[in-house]
């Protein structure tokens, strides 16, 4: 089965970096609430191909706090693709889904983890730019502090349990005082 070949119009944000942990860890610190929480925002995720989860934020800005996702695809420990609608406020225009699509690959003694974000064409240009940073951060200095606290089960070799880190990589940045508490924070 061959992907359609984006649009000239579309635009597309691809990050891309390199971890030296096994495939398992990273497939674990995108598929952990816990571990997504503390390197990406507070959510109620769980690794359900059609399920709909929300991460949640404070207000901020013109940003309502909430993205309403939905698990696309399911491919352990390779691929997953996320639905992704950042709320308006209310009396603004809703924009359109993105689409996130997690890819990994062995590579070097690691694993290479990419990220593509398609339709961000109907997404305010200063939101691109702020994605753009945001993930690059988010991959590049919150993502290993996140992977370097996985520890093997001793139940099997291939499973891999998060230890909570005490101040998560990303608590300066996001605030959590209106989160549910059935949300991993």
């Amino acid at each position: 089965m061959t992907a359609a070949a984006p649009s000239k119009t579309q635009r597309v944000l691809r990050k891309s970096a390199l971890y030296q942990h096994p495939i398992g860890v990273v497939w674990a610190a995108l598929t952990d609430g816990e571990a997504l929480a503390q390197w990406l925002m507070p959510n109620d995720f769980a690794p359900e191909e059609g399920r709909e989860f929300q991460f949640r934020v404070d207000p901020m800005l013109s940003f309502t706090g909430l993205v309403q996702c939905r698990v696309l695809e399911l491919d352990p420990p390779r691929r997953m693709v996320w639905s992704w609608v950042s709320t308006a406020r209310p009396g603004k225009r809703q924009p359109p889904p993105m689409r996130l699509e997690w890819t990994l690959a062995e590579e070097a003694g690691g694993a290479r983890l990419t990220l593509t974000q398609t339709g961000l064409e109907g997404q305010p240009f200063l939101y691109n730019i702020m994605m753009s940073m945001g993930w690059g951060t988010m991959l590049k200095r919150w993502l290993p502090r996140v992977l370097d606290a996985f520890q093997r089960s001793g139940e099997s070799p291939d499973l891999w349990v998060y230890r909570r880190l005490e101040k998560a990589p990303n608590r300066g940045h996001h605030k959590t005082r209106t989160i549910p508490a059935t949300f991993h924070k």
